[in-house]
């Protein structure tokens, strides 16, 4: 029967652990939205460690320990190609002399070792332990105690890294003031917006004031309306005539 759980009720490190103190054999599989890993396991050792987040091929870490040359490594592909893929591509890299078996488990244990840092620091995801199925054959073995050891001695050097840069970070003139919610971001955008605008125009003056518009017959200045003397009326009119 399979052993099955998540990652937040036993963590891998645990969950290693306790394989490793049963002696178990088989392979653990574990599966989160991000990726998906296996961890072969033979007699509490852990012989390999694969996951697809961190994908390093054989003959990439071949590449990069400076072992093989690309054209060395489209050889090998070809060959493996060749044999429908039954066929290890570091098998055919030692029959082709490109590397000798001490290479290629010094290139597996690579690959599992930096794996396994990386799946010790997941918290999410589902594991299964299957100790039917039969755990891949490899050339190395990994104690599981020390692998622990080094997983530990990797993350304090993280978080020490992580303090010292926090410590040395230079000090933000704006560390002290008090932090600007979106609301005090758009009012001071919208004072900017309105000083800008208002600085657009130039106060009037009087002098600068126009004239006020006329309008002929209503508004326009009347002419003083002339004055006429009775007598000037009456010494102008005929007789007979009247007003």
């Amino acid at each position: 029967m399979a052993l099955v759980g998540s990652l937040r009720d036993l963590s891998l490190p645990e969950l290693l652990a306790i394989i490793a103190n049963g002696e178990k054999s088989g392979v653990i599989t574990i599966r989160s939205d991000a990726a998906t890993a296996q961890i072969h396991l033979n007699r509490g050792k852990i012989v390999q460690a694969t996951d697809t987040l961190r994908d390093e091929r054989f003959g990439e870490i071949m590449m990069k320990l400076g072992k093989i040359s690309q054209d060395t490594l489209s050889t090998a592909l070809e060959a493996q190609e060749t044999a429908g893929g039954s066929r290890r591509l570091g098998a055919i890299l030692v029959d082709m002399g490109a590397i000798t078996g001490a290479d290629q488990d010094g290139a597996v244990l690579y690959q599992t070792c930096e794996a396994l840092y990386d799946l010790c620091t997941w918290q999410v995801g589902y594991f299964q332990f299957d100790a039917q199925e039969t755990p891949d054959h490899t050339g190395i073995a990994i104690q599981v105690d020390t692998l622990l050891e080094e997983v530990d001695r990797r993350a304090q050097a993280g978080e020490r890294h992580r303090m010292e840069s926090i410590r040395n970070a230079p000090e933000s003139p704006l560390r002290s003031r008090r932090e600007l919610t979106p609301d005090k971001l758009e009012l001071i955008r919208l004072s900017r917006s309105l000083h800008l605008r208002t600085e657009e125009f130039t106060p009037l003056t009087d002098e600068d004031a126009p004239a006020p518009a006329t309008r002929p017959g209503r508004d326009a200045p009347r002419e003083e309306d002339p004055v006429f003397d009775v007598k000037d009326l009456e010494a102008g009119t005929g007789e007979g005539e009247s007003l």
